[in-house]
């Protein structure tokens, strides 16, 4: 008769508690739970073949959950005594902190990355879990405070596989097989957009540990994972008739490819503060190499680790001197952020035909600067009233365009008049460009973005614009103001430029606008968008105080969009990032004046989501 050598779940616990027993010796009881487990997040359950198990299935499950759970606390306490058993017994190379997903963490049946570099003598302070993702991440908030606690040198971070292999849902992102496409043209547009959700809370992640003295961040994007009829890959690309392996790996290689060339381009930003791993090619391109459609078996895994070795070794070598343990001065971004502020209470006579006398512009202005400055906006330009004359603001753009680089910020502040004039190039649905008026003339939009398109590739563009503006003024209550009402402050009042001096300032002004109109044009106007004619290089996020058929209200202090602003920022203690600052200054808003939050250009998703008024 054979011997039962099963063990109880009691006696697994007992074997998971014992630090000197290896992990790969407890693998064998374990299986993955297929239908458990979820994109990057391996679900165990316990092995019937090895543990003694309840006849009943409900029991058993219940007593596998325990168990599990008490596994996967266990885990990071084996990492945890480990790290503090090298940095105890005088462990003298460079001290690293990792937050990952499973490819960090892959608990007791596979020995990943992490473990590989343990093997390899690093020591690492692991936050690590399966099926982590960056907003559990930010959420947690771990990692600063473990960089600073242990001291370290090099932050590990691996995450974002969920969006890069279609966020768990790939079905929705690719077209049914056509033979005409490529296998590329069969993922869709909105594939972009995860890739744009995933990179904004990455850049969040980055831009913190940035701000850690002499802290390297290293990172990944994966390798070529290959479709194989599993429920993440391969089943959702055959019920879009993809059932060709060549097609399949094909489509799997060109979305892993977005998320390296994506991730690449942001962390290109930090300089030597953040170094981009390529771990394509690493794992092997056979079946026999990985373990499932997501991970590599262990050899795999140690190649994966070989390329983090080489950065390890790279950034160690290159980094400052040694952390102390605490806290230290906050690092300086490497970008640049220049800004400038336009405060406009009176418009030229001679060219409007009046004043037309607002009262918070120059407050707004002079707010907006003061942010700017505290936030090391190294560059800053208050133009008020007779100063900010059309050629002024626009050679000031220029000038910050020629000078700015990939990942600067240039932001521009404007609070005055908003009006419009007759659109000559035909790019507008309601036949009027919309302007900002200027001391000694109008500024058009079409200027504006053709300013816009000399920017150079991803520099970040904020526009601040607290007047009445857009093509669908038209439709906003016009009122001109008696001449006792104008020379009264606390006369209620809006920013919108009155009817009967707007048309005044472009009947005695018609031949200037319609050749600035007609300068915008380029080849084809008619036929080709702007964007075509005018590309923007960069993402440019517009937060205005008001809709398109609102006026913005003025006010003796600042005008009420701003007044808004600055209490919703509160003195830089608001904790989000520029949609939900736009969300609460709406919220306290009257309803005759709603602000608006628009975004073009390249990738502006990222720039959304990133801390308002961060460089």
């Amino acid at each position: 008769m054979m011997t039962d050598t099963r063990i109880t779940p009691a006696e697994l616990n007992k074997k998971l508690s014992d630090l000197s027993i290896p992990e790969k010796d407890l693998a064998r009881y374990f299986l993955i739970d297929e239908e458990g487990s979820g994109l990057f997040n391996p679900r165990l359950q316990l092995n019937p073949e090895t543990i003694v198990l309840p006849a009943d299935p409900a029991a058993a499950r219940a007593r596998s959950d325990a168990a599990l759970n008490f596994a996967n606390g266990i885990a990071r306490l084996r990492r945890r005594a480990r790290f503090d058993g090298m940095v105890a017994d005088g462990y003298d190379g460079p001290i690293l902190v990792s937050e990952g997903d499973s490819w960090f963490q892959y608990p007791i049946v596979l020995d990943d990355t992490i473990d590989q570099l343990y093997e390899k003598g690093f020591a690492v302070r692991s936050l690590d879990a399966a099926g982590d993702t960056l907003e559990n991440m930010l959420k947690e908030h771990e990692y600063i405070e473990a960089i600073r606690e242990a001291g370290a040198s090099i932050f590990l971070l691996s995450a974002g596989g969920n969006d890069a292999l279609g966020g768990g849902n790939l079905r929705a992102h690719l077209r049914d097989f056509d033979p005409a496409l490529s296998p590329a043209a069969h993922v869709l547009p909105s594939f972009e957009k995860l890739l744009d959700h995933a990179l904004a809370m990455y850049e969040r992640v980055l831009r913190e540990v940035e701000a850690e003295p002499g802290v390297v961040t290293i990172c990944h994007g994966y390798d070529y994972v290959i479709p194989n009829a599993g429920k993440w890959l391969g089943k959702p690309m055959e019920s879009r008739g993809i059932t060709d392996g060549s097609v399949q790996r094909a489509i799997a290689a060109h979305m892993i490819d977005r998320f390296n060339e994506r991730l690449r381009q942001l962390t290109a930003l930090f300089g030597d503060r953040v170094i981009h791993v390529d771990a394509r090619g690493a794992v092997g391109n056979t079946l026999g190499s990985w373990h499932d459609e997501l991970h590599p078996k262990n050899p795999g895994y140690g190649r994966v680790a070989d390329r983090f070795e080489e950065a390890i070794r790279k950034a160690h070598a290159t980094a400052r001197a040694p952390r102390s343990r605490g806290l230290g001065a906050a690092a300086a971004p490497t970008r640049r952020g220049w800004s400038l502020h336009v405060g406009v209470n009176h418009i030229d006579p001679a060219h409007y035909g009046s004043d037309a006398p607002l009262y918070g512009c120059h407050f707004d202005a002079e707010d907006m600067e003061r942010i700017a400055a505290e936030r090391g906006f190294e560059k800053r330009t208050v133009l008020l009233d007779e100063q900010a004359t059309r050629d002024e603001v626009r050679n000031t753009i220029a000038a910050a365009a020629a000078e700015l680089k990939a990942g600067d910020v240039f932001m521009f502040t404007y609070a005055g008049h908003g009006s419009q004039v007759p659109d000559f190039n035909s790019d507008e649905d309601d036949g009027a460009d919309e302007t900002l008026c200027l001391f000694d003339g109008m500024l058009i939009d079409d200027e504006l973005y053709e300013l816009w398109s000399h920017f150079a590739d991803d520099v970040r563009i904020v526009m601040i614009s607290d007047c009445c503006h857009s093509g669908t003024v038209s439709r906003a209550a016009r009122r001109t103001l008696s001449a006792a009402d104008q020379a009264n402050p606390a006369a209620p009042r809006t920013r919108l430029l009155p009817l009967d001096i707007a048309g005044k300032a472009f009947r005695m002004n018609r031949e200037l606008y319609a050749r600035l109109g007609r300068q915008s044009r380029g080849p084809d106007e008619r036929l080709l968008t702007r964007e075509l004619n005018m590309p923007l290089k960069g993402p440019v996020l517009l937060v205005a105080g008001c809709q398109d058929n609102q006026e913005s209200g003025d006010g003796i202090g600042n005008g009420r969009f701003t007044q808004e602003l600055l209490r919703v920022w509160d003195e830089g203690r608001f904790q989000g990032d520029w949609k939900t600052l736009a969300e609460r200054i709406v919220s306290n808003m009257p309803p005759e004046q709603t602000p608006r939050l628009t975004l073009i250009g390249r990738e502006p998703e990222m720039l959304a989501a990133q801390g308002p008024f961060t460089i």
